[in-house]
């Protein structure tokens, strides 16, 4: 696709938005049901795809995207003529007896941009919103997961027309000549990395930006929490897609005085969950691509001591679960993001100073704490800052359509998820309309201002 047939498709789907056509909330249900219908249809292409891009269990597969996608559209068609209304709020005294409106509208046309770990749910997930909202929208899964994304250009294709909703494929190249031009919201899921680039292209245009990204989210277990259950739900989240989750636990922080126990336990459920040898597993994966397996190789053989696991096999881009232990602030797998299944196990004495080191740090995406300590909890939840947290679990937080999903600082900016994603791609346009009456005293408002001021005090201080 070059410059020119970018151009002619935003043409397209400007001319389409202005013709009012996708204001009528009837109309975005119709789509959202549309939309649900054929994800449906595609489920079991669905499905292969991500096996074909990473090796993922079904399982996984249905609890992360399919379900989240189809609980997404249900709670959003089931919500939206609610969400959609036009509010009447207060106006203030000096007003007299205006009347004040807060309309949603939709933003425009918009450009969706997924990451390739969860790319149906990177994808559908915000398209949801965009629909929801009104808006006209053009979506790019990445090209490091390119079966998931011709299933969903095969899905958006048979849904939608171009000059509606558009997916297009391509590499960095392709990304690159679509930001030359303006769209009314960038929503963009990935790394830090590449949402810098991200947003200094939409500075050129103003263009307002979502940026869902990453960062070392930490799980904190101090010495009164349930060790077993913490050991199993830290493993689970730590290797659930391989580790290649932007929630997933990147490095656990443990009293030292459990450090052994919560070891032996991590071990114990590594091998119970995938057995031991976990490249004979149907529920293990694969690491994206190369460049990543290199990646992770790097980090563990140059932190900490290897302690459990690890093994590697680059033709099949497989690294066994990995636990390191002996890890320092300074070692090369403190210094980003893991997004793999290799778990740093470090050790504090005192939860004070803990979260005066984390107040040092980038802000995560997520913050997980097991403690049985009510006190510790809160001072946990107060004193640091993460995109969201979850208390004696990990991720659970993030599946929630009751609560709005993003990052803070350099995990993020800006939140989707059930309403969220509708406000995220709406325009609330405030509105008031003037009262046509002539025995309102209106005086103050216009000039020649002499003896007015003590007037306008007085009526201020008892307005409201």
């Amino acid at each position: 696709m070059d410059q020119a047939q970018i151009k002619n498709l935003l043409d397209s789907q400007r001319t389409y938005f202005l013709s009012g056509a996708t204001l009528d909330v009837d109309f975005r249900i119709e789509q959202l049901l549309k939309l649900k219908a054929s994800f449906v249809k595609y489920e079991p292409q669905i499905i292969e795809a991500v096996k074909k891009d990473m090796g993922r269990n079904e399982m996984e597969t249905y609890l992360i995207e399919l379900n989240w996608v189809l609980d997404e559209l249900n709670n959003t068609i089931k919500n939206l003529k609610d969400w959609a209304q036009e509010q009447h709020v207060q106006t203030p005294a000096i007003f007299m007896e205006n009347e004040s409106i807060i309309k949603p509208e939709p933003l425009g046309t918009v450009f969706i941009l997924s990451a390739w770990n969860f790319a149906n749910w990177q994808v559908f997930g915000p398209l949801v919103g965009a629909i929801a909202a009104g808006n006209t929208a053009v979506v790019k899964p990445s090209s490091d997961s390119p079966a998931c994304g011709e299933v969903i250009n095969e899905i958006v294709e048979t849904t939608f027309s171009p000059n509606y909703i558009k997916c297009i494929l391509g590499d960095v190249e392709l990304v690159n000549r679509v930001l030359e031009e303006r769209f009314d919201l960038l929503f963009f899921t990935g790394s830090p990395r590449v949402g810098k680039i991200i947003q200094a292209a939409a500075s050129k245009h103003l263009t307002p930006t979502i940026l869902e990204l990453g960062g070392k989210s930490p799980a904190i277990v101090d010495e009164t929490a349930d060790l077993e259950k913490a050991a199993k739900r830290i493993v689970r989240a730590k290797l659930f897609n391989t580790g290649q989750i932007c929630v997933s636990v990147d490095h656990v922080y443990v009293h030292s005085s459990i450090k052994e126990k919560f070891i032996t336990l991590c071990k114990k459920y590594m091998v119970e969950f995938y057995g031991e040898d976990a490249s004979q597993s149907e529920d293990y994966g694969f690491i994206i691509n190369q460049r990543n397996y290199e990646r992770l190789v790097g980090l563990m053989n140059n932190s900490g001591t290897l302690v459990f696991g690890g093994q590697s096999d680059a033709s099949k881009r497989y690294i066994a679960p990995a636990i390191l232990d002996n890890v320092t602030e300074d070692d090369l797998i403190m210094q980003e993001e893991i997004f793999g299944p290799i778990m740093p196990v470090l050790t504090f004495d005192s939860i004070d100073e803990l979260v005066a080191l984390q107040k040092t740090k980038e802000k995560p995406l997520a913050l997980y704490f097991f403690s049985k300590d009510k006190k510790s909890q809160d001072l946990v939840i107060t004193h640091t800052s993460a995109g969201g947290v979850t208390i004696n679990d990990c991720m659970i937080h993030a599946a929630s359509k009751y609560l709005p999903f993003g990052g803070v600082g350099n995990s993020g900016m800006g939140n989707y998820v059930g309403e969220a994603s509708f406000k995220t791609f709406t325009h609330f346009k405030p509105i008031m309309v003037a009262v046509d009456n002539d025995s309102i005293d209106d005086s103050l408002n216009y000039p020649p201002y002499a003896g007015k001021l003590e007037k306008l005090k007085l009526f201020s201080e008892n307005a409201d």
